[in-house]
């Protein structure tokens, strides 16, 4: 029964318990939506590992009001304690933060906080271990963690590939994910440590160069950025025009030594895009 402290992106954390046989949930911090304290934020029957409910969000769009009361489904796993919901605002409305799949996920608030190093302890992936190799598993968790990713669904999504590297650490892709998930979450640091193993794994990943050098650009490093930013666009990057990264835009576009260098990686990235696209079109359904 999924009961305690409880958190997710769109939601922040919020406090689940029984009420009258029905699960509620409470918000504790206010989240992205700023409710007020102890406000409810869910109500629902759990029928076996079903529930059945709803759910309130703030909502965007020109006709919707700014708070929204919406039909919830959602599926309790017993291995993880997690609450996977499917939600779907009404139309022409969007619940910021929450993806286009409208994957939300509950999770129990301390399998999300990172457990704290010890002194002079590992931390980042160095605390993943993978003692016992599971290759179903770590599939499983993979999947789970892209799905996440596609949602937005940021720390559930780092949670799920933190699980599919401790049953296999050999998988560039789960590395990957990781590393955008904490560079959404902003962890720069933790997402360089995660991408430069992903790196380490598949060193020919054009995407893994161009999301450290986001990385690198949240910290203010122009020449890690740059480097990373020239060798993804040297094994192919591709990216439509006007798409690039908001804080690397800003970080090397601030003085002309960097700006002339990044301009002409921009241009060669919107290039290979086009390239890209021609040949597709050469070839065909």
């Amino acid at each position: 029964m999924p009961q305690g402290s409880y958190q997710a992106d769109v939601l922040g954390r919020v406090e689940l318990g029984i009420e009258h046989e029905r699960l509620a949930a409470y918000s504790v911090d206010g989240g992205p939506c700023r409710f007020k304290p102890q406000s409810p934020v869910l109500e629902g029957q759990l029928l076996g590992n079903v529930l059945v409910g709803q759910l309130t969000l703030c909502l965007e769009g020109a006709s919707c009001p700014a708070m929204g009361t919406l039909p919830l489904l959602a599926v309790y796993s017993t291995e993880d304690r997690s609450l996977t919901a499917y939600v779907r605002p009404q139309a022409g409305c969007q619940v910021p933060g929450l993806g286009k799949g409208g994957i939300l996920v509950l999770q129990p608030a301390q399998a999300l906080s990172a457990p704290a190093p010890v002194r002079g302890g590992p931390s980042g992936v160095a605390r993943l271990r993978t003692e016992k190799r599971n290759a179903e598993a770590a599939k499983e968790a993979l999947e789970r963690g892209n799905r996440l990713l596609g949602a937005k669904e940021w720390s559930g999504s780092a949670a799920e590939f933190e699980r599919s590297i401790t049953h296999d650490d050999r998988n560039w892709v789960a590395f990957f994910g990781l590393g955008t998930a904490w560079l959404m979450r902003g962890q720069a640091s933790d997402a360089i440590d995660a991408l430069s193993r992903a790196r380490s794994l598949n060193p020919r990943e054009s995407s893994i160069h161009y999301n450290l050098a986001c990385a690198y650009s949240r910290l203010g490093d122009k020449k890690q950025a740059l480097a990373s930013l020239g060798q993804a666009v040297k094994l192919g990057f591709a990216i439509t025009e006007g798409s690039q990264d908001v804080e690397l835009d800003r970080l090397l576009g601030s003085d002309a030594a960097s700006l002339n260098k990044y301009l002409g990686l921009l241009q060669q990235a919107v290039a290979n895009n086009k390239a890209s696209a021609g040949r597709r079109q050469q070839t065909g359904p």
